[in-house]
């Protein structure tokens, strides 16, 4: 069977599973996300320990981050659901860039048509910040979106397994 077929299938296996099973599905993800960032967390410190006669600066700059990697990781195991973190911060990096994007376009826009465009990106840079607090209030609805989204990925390689073949 083709890889992409494979693949398709697997997607649409675990979209099937983030979309009926929200809860479970945030869940996991933030326990393997925990997991894994204290294990590098760990990994980095040591790392860290044994480099600190050679490169010093280097040494407590890997400690450090190993540090904050297991205190985020205690954090996603326990508190906070890693899957609307990360949307979240996602959504607040891209109402960022549209937030400067739209001021940019206002104050430095060559014409009335440009300057309108640029308040139409201010708008949605604030609808976005919305939306980037409704995904850390509600991560149920986060994981419905990405077990969607995988769903219609899953849709897409299937389907191009038998474009290819």
């Amino acid at each position: 069977m083709d890889f992409r077929k494979v693949l398709g299938i697997l997607f649409i296996i675990l979209g099937l599973i983030f979309a009926i099973y929200p809860v479970y599905s945030a869940g996991a993800v933030s326990l393997i996300a925990g997991i894994s960032l204290i294990v590098f967390g760990f990994a980095s410190i040591v790392d860290g320990f044994t480099l600190w006669s050679r490169i010093t600066h280097a040494s407590a700059i890997n400690i450090l981050i190993g540090i904050c990697a297991i205190l985020l990781g205690i954090l996603f195991i326990y508190r906070i659901d890693a899957l609307s973190f990360v949307i979240a911060f996602n959504f607040y990096l891209i109402a960022f860039i549209l937030i400067i994007s739209g001021i940019t376009g206002i104050i430095f826009g060559p014409d009335a048509l440009s300057k309108l465009a640029s308040v139409l990106i201010l708008i949605l840079g604030f609808v976005v910040v919305y939306l980037a607090a409704f995904a850390i209030a509600n991560p149920l609805y986060s994981a419905i979106i990405v077990g969607i989204c995988l769903i219609l990925e899953g849709i897409t390689f299937f389907a191009s397994g038998f474009i290819e073949s």
